[in-house]
């Protein structure tokens, strides 16, 4: 395992088998894995027994997708068990930190399937979390943002993102014939859940946004042609910050989520 990167998981349709027996499957030392998800990523942070404040070593997909995930670390970072967005648990990403090279920490997903599933092509997709800000953010020369989900690099021809861009939601998704680009009006409030999606749907980017503590919700949308939205095998899927093609952290722009993030999804409308 490369210097720096956290313990790693390959997760199998949402359960870690340890016995299969004739009349079913055993397991043991756990709990049976709830019933899937119909979306293909569904992380809800509920796999490990462990309390909050603890070092997260490995998640579960309890989606529909095989995946592989892995922590990925940098400079001392960590990503920590936190009280989710209900009565569940979340992840704790790194805080702002000052200095040239800050802590950080990301959760790295690859598809596992024979067809990449998360490499849209043509299907509408969609994906969003949960999400609650730190009430500082952005002030580090290398930690100017707070990407919640993205797969791809600005220049690269194919990405999708969904980030907090200067206390505002905005989501960007790049094709093969373009770009369409939305952001929220108003801004977020730190230390307040909130639950966000964007969607590619009918030549239309949807982002979607409500504050859970309350009934302030809304949508906005742009229309555009952006072709196909497809990736070369082994782009990160990443979720907390921004990593390069290996999976490295892009040090000098880490995009570092700072704060919490819980029930992070990705569907293909067409599955």
């Amino acid at each position: 395992m490369a210097p720096g990167r956290g313990l790693l998981v390959v997760v199998v349709m949402g359960g870690l088998a340890t016995a299969c027996a004739a009349s079913g499957r055993t397991y043991v030392d756990e709990e049976p894995p709830a019933p899937q998800s119909t979306n293909l990523v569904q992380l809800d942070f509920e796999d490990r027994a462990a309390p909050v404040g603890e070092i997260v070593p490995s998640v579960q997909n309890t989606g529909r997708g095989k995946l592989y995930a892995e922590i990925i670390t940098h400079a001392g970072g960590r990503i920590l068990r936190a009280a989710g967005s209900g009565s569940g648990y979340a992840l704790r990403f790194p805080g702002v930190e000052g200095g040239i090279d800050p802590p950080a920490a990301m959760l790295l997903l690859r598809s596992q399937d024979t067809m990449d599933f998360l490499s849209p092509g043509s299907a509408d997709f969609a994906f969003g979390a949960d999400l609650l800000l730190d009430e500082e953010s952005e002030d580090a020369p290398t930690d100017n943002g707070n990407n919640v989900v993205q797969r791809g690099l600005y220049e690269d021809t194919a990405q999708y993102k969904l980030q907090v861009d200067h206390g505002a939601f905005s989501c960007r998704v790049a094709g093969s014939e373009g770009e369409a680009v939305v952001s929220a009006p108003g801004v977020v409030e730190p230390g307040e859940w909130y639950r966000v999606s964007c969607e590619w749907s009918d030549d239309n980017v949807v982002l979607s946004w409500e504050r859970l503590a309350d009934t302030e919700e809304g949508t906005t949308a742009r229309r555009s042609t952006i072709g196909d939205v497809t990736f070369s095998a082994g782009t990160p899927f990443v979720v907390g910050g921004k990593l390069d093609a290996r999976g490295e952290v892009t040090v000098d722009a880490t995009d570092q989520f700072n704060g919490v993030i819980d029930n992070v999804w990705f569907t293909l409308r067409d599955s």
